[in-house]
């Protein structure tokens, strides 16, 4: 493929952040307002597969509604959680506790001096997934993204296409020369119904959901030298210990 632009998903993607990262962040953040919940590790991969921080919320107070009655657990407390946990979780972040996954660091870097365009498209508020960025890669490899859509920046979350969709129309991009970096089926839904090519790195959460329809299917990109990437499927060839960028342009 002629390549022009990457777009990456940030959770389970550019760092590990689901089980120890953001369940910890939402538990610290209802304790502290006094609500009686607590995700449990297992608990919580099930509420992964709902994309968006309250739509999560709301979907797990409303399982509950003797215990979660909607005229005090609705938008307006959902919306206090959420800014706590943001607050708490770039705390995480700053303090180093999710760090970056193999092999997107020298991909990004690849991919900057071809001159490829980069983005990430995510569910996750800004303000966490820019701490991330800056935490794990740096200033400088912040400010080669072309732009970060974040959070509710479309209405219609993943797996529908529509947050690829508005980096694709803003940019005038060909979705044919577009690969998503992605870790969930919701993702690889959403970059498949956008007409663009997906790479998936399984994360804790996902390990286990079927990808059949993705481009390529790794443990994660890998690096020369360190960890080595698993390849589970896709195009990609089964030999390979660690994924480039020529390797994504085959696709």
């Amino acid at each position: 493929m002629n390549l022009r632009a990457l777009l990456f998903d940030c959770d389970g993607v550019l760092a590990e952040t689901e089980r120890d990262g953001h369940r910890v962040a939402y538990n610290r953040a209802m304790k502290s307002l006094g609500i009686d919940a607590q995700w449990q590790a297992d608990e919580y991969g099930e509420l992964v597969l709902i994309s968006g921080g309250k739509e999560r919320l709301k979907y797990y107070f409303e399982k509950d509604r003797a215990k979660f009655p909607d005229d005090k657990f609705g938008t307006e407390l959902i919306q206090k959680i959420y800014v706590e946990k943001t607050a708490i979780f770039k705390e995480m972040v700053n303090r180093g506790d999710m760090p970056p996954r193999p092999g997107i660091a020298r991909i990004v870097e690849e991919a900057h001096g071809a001159g490829i365009l980069l983005f990430v498209c995510s569910t996750s508020h800004r303000e966490s997934v820019e701490a991330l960025l800056k935490k794990n890669y740096g200033e400088q490899v912040f400010s080669w993204f072309t732009e970060l859509f974040c959070g509710d920046v479309v209405a219609k979350k993943k797996p529908a296409p529509d947050i690829y969709l508005l980096a694709k129309n803003k940019y005038g991009l060909d979705p044919a020369c577009c690969c998503v970096i992605e870790d969930s089926r919701n993702g690889l839904l959403a970059a498949k119904a956008a007409g663009m090519r997906c790479l998936i790195t399984k994360s804790y959460y996902t390990r286990h959901e079927d990808f059949s329809e993705a481009d390529g299917v790794a443990s994660s990109l890998g690096d020369p030298g360190g960890e080595e990437a698993l390849i589970c499927g896709g195009r990609l060839r089964k030999d390979l210990t660690y994924i480039s960028l020529e390797d994504i342009r085959g696709f």
